[in-house]
């Protein structure tokens, strides 16, 4: 008999669309929440018109982005914009536990799904909102992107060359990370709705969440000026090495923290003379001094290969780390121990693999990667759990107000 999953029997409505919607109910998901995303029909969420795209596949199945945050969800069709759509979406919640509305500040109540109405149908409900500012504020209806998140978190400005412009990151970081937060804050909430609580609304920022990766620059500011000095690439305040290095056959990455990771780490490379060396002897002067010791570092660690730096650094307990390519991961021995990538599929895309929920439960396995549905398969099987009849049903799909797009065959 198969453990039972940590949220089974939990309902969660995901609306609206975006990566930190979409992680967010995929955390949901991985944990055996009941999760049906609601999508607008024919388009569908914006995330389906992301990269990378499978060749061959007409929009739109063809976003592997998409796939991947929609694995193991039940996905229903319905147009917000129509009375009747939001009336299905209403009854639709009426069991929910959990609403995950990523509509944008206001554009819930325009469409009589805000909190009021929802809390008029689910009184212990419980309602994330995801947006890049917030539900007020002057930034509130502001239109986001991670890079823009990431900035005015002051995520950008110290990264890059000393003279040159900040530089970004890419990819979706912020908005992962606005999942993830919002999963927690949900989890939160509904651990005290299981003590008789009344549900709660949760208001998140993306771009809030992504703050916290300024750490501890709040203090920095407080004790060391107002001004934030971009070194250069790879050097970071107040320690180095915190770099990377070309090892003889590849990249290793290097941190040294404490005076005698700093030592041993002299004594990994024969050159234990540099622990001593007045120029480097702190971790505020190798800072300092980064671009000098670089120059006596960089042939040192092109001697061997990385995988050598690393189990000897390892074994000497040195936090050198490897740098692999995204085809390498597979390969890599930790993550086959801890079983870390899994398969997803979709019925149109095949199969991919890719790095599953980054925890682990012990009596309640995760459910690791799994299928992502067409646009629309759900709609009629849904639809028909809330009672309602094959002709309704037809009517509905005639009328526009669904689609019954998708099935599988």
């Amino acid at each position: 008999m198969s453990a039972q999953s940590a949220l089974s029997g939990i309902k969660v409505v995901e609306i609206g669309e975006g990566v930190a919607l979409g992680y967010c109910g995929a955390l949901f998901a991985a944990c055996g929440a009941n999760v049906i995303k609601v999508e607008a029909p024919g388009k569908g969420d914006a995330v389906r018109r992301l990269p990378p795209f499978a060749p061959g596949v007409a929009a739109p199945e063809a976003s592997g982005m998409h796939a991947f945050l929609s694995a193991g969800k039940s996905n229903i069709a319905i147009d917000l914009t129509k009375p009747d759509g939001a009336a299905l979406v209403l009854d639709m919640i009426r069991d929910a536990d959990i609403i995950l509305d990523a509509m944008g500040p206001g554009m819930g109540a325009a469409v009589s799904l805000g909190y009021d109405h929802v809390k008029a149908v689910a009184p212990n409900v419980t309602m994330v909102a995801l947006s890049w500012f917030g539900d007020d504020g002057t930034r509130r209806d502001w239109l986001g992107s991670d890079a823009i998140a990431q900035a005015l978190a002051g995520f950008i400005y110290p990264i890059g060359e000393k003279d040159g412009p900040p530089i970004i990151p890419g990819g979706y970081f912020a908005q992962i990370t606005g999942g993830l937060t919002a999963f927690n804050a949900a989890m939160t909430a509904l651990i005290g709705n299981q003590a008789g609580d009344d549900g709660a609304y949760i208001d998140l920022s993306i771009q809030e969440a992504q703050t916290t990766y300024t750490e501890t620059a709040g203090v920095r500011l407080a004790y060391d000026g107002p001004v934030s000095i971009r070194r250069s690439v790879n050097i970071f305040t107040p320690t180095y090495p915190q770099t990377i290095y070309p090892a003889s056959d590849g990249w290793i990455g290097v941190t040294v923290l404490t005076p005698q990771q700093w030592r041993t780490c002299c004594e990994l490379l024969d050159a234990p003379e540099l622990a001593d060396d007045p120029r480097f002897l702190t971790a505020e002067t190798r800072s300092v001094r980064a671009h000098e010791l670089d120059e006596i570092l960089l042939p040192l660690f092109a001697k061997r290969p990385a995988l050598e730096w690393f189990h000897a650094a390892q074994t000497r307990r040195v936090p050198l780390a490897l740098v692999p390519t995204m085809a390498d991961l597979a390969d890599l021995d930790h993550f086959q121990a801890r079983d870390v990538l899994a398969t997803y599929q979709h019925p149109d895309l095949g199969e991919f693999t890719a790095a599953t929920i980054p925890w682990k439960l012990a009596a309640t396995p995760l459910h690791r990667g799994g299928t992502a549905p067409r646009l629309g398969q759900h709609t009629h099987d849904v639809l028909l759990e809330l009672g309602m009849d094959e002709a309704k049903i037809a009517a509905f799909a005639s009328q526009g107000v669904i689609s019954l797009g998708g099935a599988t065959s």
